[in-house]
């Protein structure tokens, strides 16, 4: 299933639009996502999940104005896996520049233009739950949005375990 939902107000693209008050299905503070949406603009996704029914690998991309900017990996699987080891294997289709470790709730991993975070949770899919954000339009050795990947992250993966009815 895909959907294309759009998220902000507005009807020019010129027009400064409030970040959405939820991505791909889980509510975020608005805050969160103001730098990572940026110049900013009317936002839209692509969202293929299915958080009622979760398939094995799922995708959602967030565009302003047209453009995509952030995309969103939602993954269930049945062992556990290393966000870490994910992030700096060779060939990682995770393109995470410079990933390092998180003290977290969760076992994360955070890099310049991304972050990966796993945690046990029960569906018909698998036993455990991985999430990978990307930040589109980030150089991997750019570090100016890393703090706000963090915060995001911090925020958005126990949210959408919640949405998940993981937590």
């Amino acid at each position: 299933m895909v959907l294309l939902v759009g998220l902000g107000a507005g009807c020019e693209a010129s027009s400064v639009v409030e970040p959405p008050e939820s991505v791909c299905g889980t509510k975020v503070d608005r805050n969160l996502t103001k730098r990572l949406l940026e110049p900013g603009g009317r936002v839209t996704e692509r969202n293929e999940v299915g958080h009622d029914d979760p398939q094995p690998s799922s995708w959602c991309q967030v565009f302003v104005d047209g453009n995509g900017v952030l995309s969103l990996r939602f993954a269930w699987h049945p062992d556990a896996v290393d966000p870490f080891g994910i992030a700096a294997s060779s060939g990682s289709i995770s393109s995470i520049g410079q990933p390092v470790r998180l003290k977290a709730a969760y076992a994360t991993t955070v890099g310049n233009n991304g972050a990966i975070s796993t945690a046990r949770c029960e569906s018909g899919s698998g036993s455990y739950f991985t999430l990978s954000v990307l930040l589109e339009r980030s150089d991997p050795v750019d570090r100016s949005h890393r703090n706000d990947i963090e915060k995001f992250m911090r925020a958005y993966f126990p949210a959408t375990l919640r949405t998940l009815g993981c937590a």
